[in-house]
């Protein structure tokens, strides 16, 4: 049988979600640590980015392709909601996550905060604070929709949990922005709290 690899630097939030979302599965996987926009990512994604896949003579890129491979090719507890409904807003939820959330979070806030200082450089102010009241509001959406369940969709896990937990991860060790904004979220760190229980959190947010 032909091994899963995921091509990818390990600390992308969407590289983690895949990696999360085949330990799920129990799927083994390899991971190909390629930064973006190098000559071999650029040979996997037309773009550069991370992550991109190969399943012998399946290759996709794209997080969401992906993790949705990795759910339907595969045993395993499933991660995607079987009736039609709850199957959109899945969907609606991770579109949610990678239009209105990941842009500001990640990019402006984490990025800048976190990546650029190690780097030599100097966090642009003016960015983190602009992408603060788009941020607020995608995490406000998504402590509304945690307020009396468990998980995001439905009564279990999905892909769309897989998709916010690296970014929240991620702002939690951002202070002060993403220290404040996750203070306000409630629900969102109750649901942090448990999903960080879990195997795959643990193997693949290490």
């Amino acid at each position: 049988m032909s091994t899963l690899t995921l091509h990818g630097f390990p600390i992308s939030t969407y590289v983690r979600t895949c990696r999360m979302a085949a330990d799920e599965k129990g799927v083994a996987y390899e991971l190909d640590p390629t930064a973006p926009q190098t000559p071999e990512q650029l040979a996997q994604h037309p773009w550069g980015k991370v992550p991109a896949m190969t399943h012998g003579e399946v290759k996709l890129y794209e997080a969401t392709a992906i993790a949705s491979y990795i759910d339907n090719a595969f045993d395993g507890p499933a991660l995607q909601p079987t009736d039609a409904a709850t199957r959109a807003k899945m969907h609606q939820c991770i579109s949610v996550i990678n239009c209105y959330l990941y842009q500001p979070s990640i990019v402006s806030i984490v990025i800048q905060r976190l990546v650029v200082p190690q780097h030599g450089g100097t966090a642009d102010e003016a960015m983190i604070k602009a992408a603060i009241p788009d941020t607020e509001k995608a995490l406000g959406v998504i402590d509304d929709a945690l307020e009396s369940t468990d998980y995001l969709v439905g009564n279990s896990l999905t892909l769309a949990d897989l998709f916010l937990l690296p970014i929240t991860n991620y702002l939690s060790a951002t202070a002060p922005e993403g220290q404040d904004l996750m203070s306000k979220t409630g629900n969102v760190n109750r649901w942090q709290d448990a999903m960080m229980s879990r195997e795959s959190a643990k193997i693949a947010l290490a």
